[in-house]
């Protein structure tokens, strides 16, 4: 097990971070940074409403920033409230007066300002031997880092949850553009899975050497699912998250319909915990399921609680999510679930459930879904299923674990310091590349 020498310390630069973030990427960069914290003696956070403060010119202490705080409400209040619609209007003029692309807001400029100037004393200061990390998106949290690095060069890592959405023809987007800034600057890059990974090298000129697998990070849980599980009524198949429409697709809509005309339906009660979402993902669930439950605006700890007492969790694939590993796949194995997988062949999610255990059903095979609805109900109703399943999840349990996450972060950590200070010519020799970072 790798562990931080007490004299290196860790700067995370990352907008999103739960519970300011309530999205899937918050998640994940809370969990991260919270098994990281573990191990780091020295770990500071800049994120939506956090900055930094030095003590003693040695030590960080993650505070509060008002200022962010108070942008970051007005940001998020509706165009109908006095404070909203005067965010927007100064938004506006800000914009125009500073010759700003639409891509950019007055709160996302203040951020990086703001932050930037906190990384530039931490830099500046007599902490030795310093690696920052960003995770993004957005994208732009990476930019006080490279502020810094223009100033001054520094030891830098950038994670790479999802890939970036261009509408544009011959031309990057603004986020793009943020990351071909960093090719000759980071030291390395990360992802949650290999292909995204492969992807995202080839695509921005990234050296594939220095591109790294890290899963999303999920914490241990308390309650793990037990193959004698006594079940008091009916099974409970559970779906969290974001509801997509590109993955509720109307052929699955159709598949689920079919199901229902199963005896098996009458086994099994589906509940909906949305975190996002809008009309037409209540009119999908209410048309398609007539019967399930819908919960939404729950706090994770509350979530969390419903899941662990879940039968099955659903994890659903878009077509544009093949390359991805989905936080809600790895939060469904950190709880030692049982998984049935809306998909496509031989996407990640596909691979990773089969692994696990779980089934794959496939989005593009005519009658799959409810084939596979069906197969799983009479699965879950198996001592002998359940019990085989609760032994084959060990190995991918064990890949996620807390421990394998803060290995790979600070091996990763050391190797980008290392080639840093061997770069600027401070050591003689290069450090050898860390192997086995390539799962999943």
């Amino acid at each position: 097990m790798y562990v931080m020498k007490k004299n290196h310390a860790i700067v995370v630069c990352s907008h999103d971070v739960y519970p300011d973030s309530r999205s899937s990427e918050g998640i994940v960069n809370r969990n991260w940074f919270g098994i990281l914290s573990a191990k780091c003696t020295n770990l500071g956070l800049l994120s939506s409403q956090k900055s930094i403060k030095i003590i003693k010119r040695e030590l960080l202490n993650n505070v509060d920033n008002n200022v962010l705080k108070m942008l970051f409400h007005w940001s998020k209040l509706p165009k109908n409230t006095f404070f909203g619609f005067l965010y927007r209007i100064i938004n506006k003029i800000s914009l125009k007066l500073l010759n700003l692309s639409h891509e950019s807001s007055l709160y996302q400029i203040l951020w990086v300002k703001i932050q930037t100037e906190k990384l530039l004393k931490i830099s500046n200061s007599t902490l030795e031997n310093t690696v920052f990390w960003s995770r993004i998106l957005p994208a732009f949290s990476i930019l006080p880092i490279i502020n810094v690095w223009n100033h001054k060069r520094i030891p830098f890592i950038v994670n790479i949850n999802d890939p970036f959405q261009n509408n544009l023809k011959n031309y990057y987007s603004y986020d793009e553009k943020i990351l071909i800034e960093t090719v000759e600057k980071a030291q390395c890059w990360t992802f949650p899975s290999k292909r995204l990974a492969t992807l995202m090298a080839n695509k921005y000129n990234l050296d594939a050497s220095r591109c790294f697998v890290i899963p999303h990070a999920m914490r241990e849980q308390d309650k793990i699912y037990d193959s004698n599980k006594f079940v008091k009524g009916k099974l409970k198949f559970i779906y969290t998250g974001t509801f997509y429409k590109s993955a509720f697709t109307d052929s699955f809509g159709i598949e689920l319909i079919k199901f229902s005309l199963f005896e098996e339906i009458n086994k099994v009660e589906f509940i909906f915990i949305l975190s996002q979402y809008d009309d037409f993902s209540f009119q999908w669930i209410k048309k398609n399921i007539p019967k399930a439950i819908i919960h939404t605006k729950l706090d994770r700890d509350k979530v969390l609680k419903i899941t662990a007492d879940a039968d099955c969790m659903l994890v659903i694939d878009s077509i544009m999510h093949k390359d991805l590993l989905k936080g809600k796949l790895i939060e469904a194995i950190s709880q030692g679930l049982p998984i049935l997988a809306v998909t496509y062949p031989n996407s990640v999610m596909d691979n990773v459930v089969k692994e696990y255990g779980g089934i794959s059903s496939y989005q593009n095979i005519e009658n799959d879904i409810s084939y596979k609805l069906r197969n799983f109900v009479t699965n879950l109703e198996s001592e002998i299923w359940r019990s085989d399943f609760c032994k084959k999840r060990k190995i991918v349990m064990e890949k996620i674990s807390e421990e394998k996450i803060a290995t790979a972060t600070i091996e990763i950590t050391q190797y980008a310091l290392e080639r840093f200070l061997w770069m600027e010519m401070k050591s003689k020799n290069e450090p050898i590349t860390p192997v086995n970072y390539n799962w999943p």
